[in-house]
């Protein structure tokens, strides 16, 4: 592939991709206080540090799914089956869940789920 058709897919990508993160919600205060009894101490900067790595590292082959898509259980078997992947080492996988479990669990409860 020559090198300018492989920029211009790169740069399509890398703009699919930030749209999807727009759409992925920040977490909040409650969401840390959602997820304080499975994760003690959890503040808002390791679930924010979590969606920086979700948006980051799995945007890069397929379009994120927004948390609410899956049940708050499911996340970590569907991280670990794409950890390798994304290469994430184990903390960092660890943040991943944190932030798709708090964010599930919100969305899911405004949904009436």
């Amino acid at each position: 592939m020559r090198p300018a058709r492989r920029l211009a897919i790169l740069a399509l990508a890398a703009g699919f991709g930030a749209s999807c993160a727009a759409a992925l919600r920040h977490a909040s205060p409650e969401d840390a206080v959602r997820v304080a009894p499975q994760w003690p101490g959890t503040t808002v900067e390791d679930l924010e540090r979590g969606r920086r790595l979700y948006v980051r590292r799995c945007s890069g082959c397929h379009t994120l799914f927004l948390p609410a898509a899956y049940p708050k259980e499911a996340w970590p078997g569907l991280v670990d089956a794409m950890a390798e992947k994304a290469r994430l080492r184990p903390g960092e996988r660890e943040d991943v869940v944190r932030f798709l479990v708090a964010v599930a669990s919100d969305d899911a409860r405004r949904a009436g789920r």
